[in-house]
C-alpha cells in the first residue's frame, strides 16, 4: 500500500487526502453528536422515565390490591366473628359466618375467602371457595398450618402469603392474611382472615404491562427470588450478582444499566408495600436505542452524499493545484537529460513555487562553479595518484615504473616480517622448554611439600602413640592395684563365710537340745518342737550355702591370682613398647628435618624456573607484537597501493564525468 501511494500523481493523491480528511471528519461529527444523544437519553431514560413509569405502575397494582387488603383487614376485624371465636366458634353459628364470607367473596369476586379461628383452646381454619365452606382444625406441626403459626410470631398487622392448601390444590394463591385487634387467653388473634388472590389474574395483569413494545414487569420477592413474570423476562434471580442485589433497596427506586444473558438491559425495581414485593422492569436497550441508531445511519448517508459533492469540486481543483507543479518537473527533467548546466527553470508562480524555482536556478550555478573546479582539480589527482603507486612499489599502470617493484618498500617490508617470524617461532620453542622445566620444578617442589607434611603428620602420630601408651601402662598399673585389693576383700569374705558357718553349729546344737525339751515336755512341747526342727533345718540350708559360697569364692581367688601374673606381663609388654615407640620418635624427627631442607631446595629451583619462564614469555609477545607489526605495515602499503590504483581509475572516471555537463 505505501508502494502504491508513492507512485500516484500529485493530483490524485491531494484528491484522496482530501476526501478521506472530509469523510473522517463528518463520520467522527457525527458519531460524537450520537454519542452525546444516546448519553442524554439514557440520563433521561434511568432517572426520570423509567422510575415514574415504575412509580405508575406500582400505585397501579397497589390500587388493584386495596380492595383485597381493605376487605381482609374487616373481615378479621369483623365483631361478630370475634364475638364467635370466643364463644367457642358453635355450629349454630357457622351459618352467619358463611354468609360473610360469601358477602366478601362476591364484593371481591375473589377465588377463597378463609378465616382461622382461635378461641385459646382450639385453633380451626375455614376455607370458603365456590360456594362450599370446608372447616378442619390446625395443628403446629402440619405443613400446610406453618403459614399461620408462623403470621403469628412475626407480629406483623398483616402479610401477603404466597402459598397452597389442600383446599385450594396445587394452584399457588396470593393469600391476603390480617389479624384480629382482639386476643385470646393466650394472647394470640382470635382470628386471622382474609382473601386468596388467584395468582393467574395477578400474572395477567404485571404481564400485560409494557414499556415500548418489548418492555416486561415482574414480581419479586423480598430475597430477589421471580414469582410472577412473563416467559420472555431473561433476569429470574436477583441475588445472583452484587449488581443485581443493589436493586433491592425498599427505601427508593433503583434503575441500572446491566448486561444478562447476552442482551444489554436496563432494569428498575420499586419496592410495593402492600404487596411486600418489589415490583421489576426491564426493559432492552435496543428498545429506546433504535430510533437514536436510525437517525446516525441516515445522518451518514447524507454525510456521504455531501463528500461526493464535495470531491467532484475538489478534482478540478486538485488539478489547477498541481500544474505549475507539473511544468517545473517537466523542466527539471530536460535539464536532467541534457546535462546543460546553463539552462534555467521558468515558472509564472511568485509564490512558494516561485521561490523552489529560484533556489533551484541557484543550485544550478553552484553546480556549474563545482564541475568547473573539480575538472581542473582531476589532472592534479591524476598525477598524486600515479606517485603514491610508485612509491608503493607495486605494479602501476605505468611502464616505466615495472624495473623498480623489487627495491619497492613493500618487498622491505614483507622480507623483514619473515624474519622476525622465524626469531619468533625460535623463541617459542625456548619458551615452550622453559614451561615444561618449570612444571616438573613445581611438580617436584609439591612432592618435597607432600614428603614434608607427611613427615609431620607422623612425629604428632608418633607424640599422640607415646601419650596413649603412657596411659595404658598408667591404667594398667591402677588395675594391677585395684586386683590385689580384690583379693585381699575376698580372703576376708572367706573368714566372714566361717563365722557364719560356726553360727549355723551352733543354731543346730541350740536347735537339738530344744528338741530335747520338747519331747520331755509332752503334749503341751508339741508346737515348740516343730519350731526346733524348723530352725535345724534352717540352719543345715545355711551350712549348705555358706560351703557353695566358700566354693565360689575359691574360684574367684584362683582367677585373681592369674590376672595378676597376666597383668604383670602386660605392664612389661606395655614398658617396652614405649621404649621403641620414643625411639621411632627421633627418627621421624630427623626425617622431619631432612624433608623440610629439601622443601626449601624445590622451591627455590621452581622459583628459579618461573622467573625464567616469564623472561622467554616476555619475550615472545614483544617479538609476536613486532611480527604483527611488521605484518600490518605490510598490509597497509598493499591498501595503499590498491588505494593508489583506485585513485587513478576514480581520476580517469572524474575526468570523463566532467566531460559529460556543458
Amino acid at each position: 500500500m505505501p508502494s502504491l501511494w508513492k507512485h500516484l500523481p500529485l493530483r490524485s493523491r491531494l484528491f484522496v487526502s482530501f476526501g478521506v480528511l472530509l469523510a473522517v471528519i463528518l463520520a467522527f461529527s457525527l458519531i460524537l453528536q450520537s454519542s452525546f444523544h444516546t448519553s442524554s437519553r439514557v440520563t433521561s431514560l434511568i432517572e426520570e422515565e423509567l422510575p415514574s413509569r415504575l412509580e405508575h405502575l406500582g400505585s397501579e397494582v397497589a390500587l388493584r390490591l386495596s380492595p383485597s387488603l381493605e376487605m381482609s383487614r374487616n373481615l378479621a376485624s369483623n365483631t361478630y366473628i370475634e364475638r364467635w371465636v370466643r364463644d367457642g366458634m358453635p355450629e349454630e353459628g357457622l351459618d352467619d359466618v358463611k354468609k360473610e364470607m360469601a358477602r366478601v367473596n362476591d364484593l371481591l369476586d375473589a377465588g377463597i375467602v378463609f378465616i382461622a379461628g382461635n378461641d385459646g383452646d382450639t385453633a380451626y381454619y375455614h376455607h370458603y371457595q365456590k360456594g362450599q365452606l370446608n372447616r378442619r382444625v390446625m395443628e403446629r406441626d402440619s405443613n400446610d398450618d406453618a403459614w399461620y403459626f408462623r403470621f403469628l410470631k412475626s407480629n406483623a398487622p398483616y402479610e401477603l402469603n404466597l402459598d397452597s392448601n389442600e383446599f385450594s390444590g396445587e394452584q399457588l394463591q396470593m393469600f391476603v392474611n390480617y389479624r384480629s385487634l382482639q386476643q385470646n387467653p393466650q394472647g394470640e388473634p382470635v382470628s386471622v382472615a382474609g382473601v386468596g388472590i388467584d395468582m393467574l389474574h395477578l400474572a395477567e395483569m404485571i404481564s400485560a404491562y409494557r414499556l415500548g413494545e418489548t418492555g416486561r414487569a415482574s414480581l419479586v420477592s423480598a430475597d430477589g427470588q421471580v414469582q410472577v413474570a412473563p416467559e420472555a423476562t431473561l433476569v429470574r434471580d436477583f441475588s445472583a450478582s452484587a449488581e443485581l442485589s443493589s436493586l433491592l433497596n425498599r427505601d427508593k427506586i433503583q434503575v441500572l444499566e446491566t448486561r444478562h444473558d447476552g442482551e444489554e438491559l436496563f432494569v428498575g425495581s420499586i419496592w410495593v408495600e402492600d404487596l411486600q414485593r418489589f415490583l421489576m422492569v426491564e426493559v432492552p436497550r435496543s428498545e429506546f436505542m433504535g430510533a437514536i441508531n436510525q437517525q446516525l445511519y441516515t445522518s451518514l448517508l447524507i454525510g456521504a452524499v455531501l463528500i461526493l459533492l464535495s470531491l467532484l469540486v475538489l478534482y478540478p481543483l486538485s488539478g489547477s493545484l498541481t500544474r505549475p507543479l507539473k511544468a517545473f518537473q517537466e523542466q527539471l527533467q530536460q535539464i536532467t537529460h541534457s546535462l546543460d548546466l546553463s539552462q534555467r527553470i521558468q515558472v509564472p508562480d511568485d509564490a512558494e513555487l516561485g521561490k523552489l524555482a529560484q533556489q533551484t536556478n541557484g543550485l544550478l550555478e553552484k553546480i556549474h562553479n563545482v564541475i568547473t573546479a573539480v575538472s581542473s582539480s582531476s589532472t592534479q589527482l591524476n598525477d598524486s595518484a600515479n606517485r603514491l603507486a610508485y612509491t608503493a612499489g607495486l605494479v602501476s599502470r605505468n611502464s616505466d615504473l615495472q624495473d623498480e617493484v623489487s627495491q619497492s618498500m613493500a618487498a622491505a617490508v614483507e622480507e623483514m616480517s619473515s624474519s622476525v617470524a622465524e626469531i619468533t617461532s625460535t623463541m617459542e620453542e625456548l619458551s615452550t622448554s622453559s614451561t615444561q622445566i618449570a612444571d616438573h620444578s613445581q611438580s617436584v617442589v609439591d612432592v618435597a611439600n607432600l614428603t614434608l607434611d607427611n613427615s609431620r603428620k607422623g612425629v604428632d602420630a608418633m607424640q599422640h602413640l607415646q601419650e596413649r601408651m603412657g596411659d595404658i601402662y598408667s591404667d594398667s598399673q591402677q588395675s594391677l592395684a585395684e586386683i590385689m585389693e580384690l583379693g585381699a576383700k575376698s580372703k576376708q569374705i572367706s573368714r566372714v563365710m566361717d563365722l557364719i558357718n560356726d553360727l549355723a553349729d551352733q543354731t543346730k546344737l541350740i536347735a537339738f537340745n530344744a528338741a530335747l525339751e520338747a519331747s520331755s515336755a509332752g503334749e503341751s512341747g508339741k508346737r515348740f518342737s516343730v519350731v526346733a526342727s524348723e530352725i535345724r533345718r534352717l540352719a543345715d540350708s545355711v551350712t549348705d550355702s555358706t560351703r557353695e559360697i566358700e566354693d565360689r569364692i575359691q574360684e574367684i581367688q584362683d582367677s585373681i591370682s592369674r590376672l595378676v601374673i597376666t597383668s604383670e606381663k602386660g605392664s612389661n609388654s606395655i614398658q617396652a613398647g614405649m621404649e621403641v615407640s620414643s625411639s621411632t620418635a627421633e627418627d621421624l624427627n630427623a626425617l622431619l628435618e631432612a624433608a623440610s631442607q629439601t622443601s626449601s631446595a624445590a622451591e627455590q629451583i621452581s622459583l628459579s624456573t618461573k622467573q625464567q619462564k616469564t623472561a622467554s614469555s616476555q619475550v615472545v609477545v614483544a617479538l609476536r607484537d613486532i611480527a604483527s607489526a611488521s605484518s600490518h605495515n605490510a598490509q597497509s602499503v598493499r591498501s595503499i597501493t590498491d588505494i593508489s590504483e583506485d585513485m587513478v581509475a576514480m581520476s580517469d572516471q572524474l575526468n570523463e564525468l566532467v566531460k559529460a555537463f556543458k
